[in-house]
């Protein structure tokens, strides 16, 4: 909805009763402070969650608007009083009323030397509040004021572009990372059903070895005992196809020996090769880990942000990878989540989805590690208790990320 739209909506209804004003001592209202505040107390003294509920009331909240389009439509209504100009100086007379009042007996001095403590502490609203409603401020101290709060936006807005491009960044080398993983795994894979084969081929090499040896302790029992005791040529049997049959069987057991070293070396090889693919998955867990940790830190939230009461909201996930499980919990408990997993099985029905579903504030179902069937439940439910569901194409940590960090500490910056 636009300014001109709403201009209608905001002005007096004379079949409506006059709202009082709660204005503290010799204070001026909020529309007949200098215009240059107005944009900056609504921005910073009134926070999203109020600014919904003073637009809601007075029917003037759109479902398309934003917090653009709500920011316009407060800053609009304070050029004249109207019941939404009251209302809004009611609610700051509220919140910032009482500091107000004793910082309306400081000189400029004082003034401007309180203003720089809270400015530096991050609890600026009072302040700023008190700046523009102050009949006795001069000209120069307000212009102080004006001059650091608008340097601050304008400092906002340059850290959140290099914050924007830091995690796109970050997106790009997670997303790396995940392909190097997988291509890890698959590798592991493949090792270790060759690792299987081999152990398979040398369980055979010696049941056939133990099988020749008793096949040889069997024929020399049926060579006849020498005459001649004393004599290694009497020790020979005198069948020519005797000779044969041993000296091939010899020659298999030489050849079975040797194919068992030679697959004991590789034997040994691979183990090398598995120990060595145990440490990259460590020390590619440590990678993405840290990245994490990164990514989270430079998203906490304090309590100048006006989402900051959104920060403990239980997230839950349903289906997903389930050995990335550690992974989702660290990235979202890392933000001051609660995580909460569901594995996205349903066949025992969804008693047990339907109740995770309930009390969590956040519900993510990515559709390529869910069933037709699960994402349909996860929707069904959603409506039934009121859950906003976000579907995401993949399960990838980028994504999931993408949609909490999207909704709060975006959101938190741009305020």
């Amino acid at each position: 909805m636009s300014i001109q739209t709403h201009d209608a909506a905001v002005e007096d209804n004379s079949n409506q009763p006059a709202e009082s004003i709660a204005t503290g001592p010799s204070r001026l209202p909020i529309w007949e402070v200098n215009h240059c505040f107005k944009c900056p107390v609504v921005g910073m003294c009134i926070t999203l969650a109020e600014q919904k509920r003073l637009l809601k009331k007075l029917g003037l909240l759109e479902k398309s608007d934003g917090p653009f389009e709500m920011h316009e439509t407060l800053v609009a209504s304070l050029d004249k009083e109207n019941r939404l100009s009251r209302r809004i100086d009611n609610l700051l007379e509220r919140k910032f009323g009482k500091q107000a009042a004793v910082l309306f007996q400081l000189d400029d001095h004082s003034f401007l030397a309180t203003f720089k403590e809270a400015l530096e502490s991050g609890e600026v609203e009072a302040n700023l509040w008190a700046t523009a409603v102050s009949p006795d401020l001069s000209l120069t101290c307000r212009r102080s004021v004006f001059g650091d709060i608008h340097m601050i936006m304008h400092w906002n807005g340059e850290q959140l572009m290099q914050f924007k491009r830091k995690l796109s960044r970050q997106r790009q080398d997670m997303e790396k990372m995940q392909q190097r993983i997988a291509e890890f795994s698959r590798q592991r894979r493949d090792l270790k059903r060759e690792i299987n084969a081999h152990h398979r081929e040398k369980d055979e090499l010696k049941a056939a070895l133990a099988a020749e040896r008793r096949e040889k302790a069997q024929l020399q029992q049926a060579i006849p005992p020498s005459p001649y005791p004393g004599s290694a040529a009497a020790l020979e049997p005198n069948d020519p196809a005797m000779l044969r049959e041993i000296d091939a069987l010899r020659q298999q057991l030489d050849l079975a020996k040797r194919q068992i070293v030679s697959y004991e070396e590789k034997n040994r090889k691979l183990s090398l090769r598995i120990e060595q693919q145990h440490k990259i998955n460590r020390r590619v867990r440590e990678e993405t880990r840290n990245i994490i940790t990164e990514m989270t830190a430079m998203n906490r939230c304090d309590k100048s942000c006006p989402s900051f009461d959104l920060c403990r909201k239980r997230i839950l996930i349903v289906g997903g990878v389930t050995r990335m499980e550690t992974l989702y919990r660290d990235l979202i408990e890392s933000s001051n989540g609660v995580f909460e997993y569901h594995d996205g099985y349903v066949n025992k029905g969804a008693k047990g989805l339907e109740t995770s579903l309930k009390r969590a504030d956040m519900v993510l179902c990515p559709v390529n590690c869910n069933s037709h069937a699960a994402c349909s439940i996860v929707k069904n439910l959603g409506k039934k208790h009121n859950k906003t569901v976000h579907i995401l194409a993949n399960a990838s940590l980028s994504a999931v990320s993408q949609v909490i960090w999207g909704e709060d500490c975006n959101t938190c910056i741009l305020n």
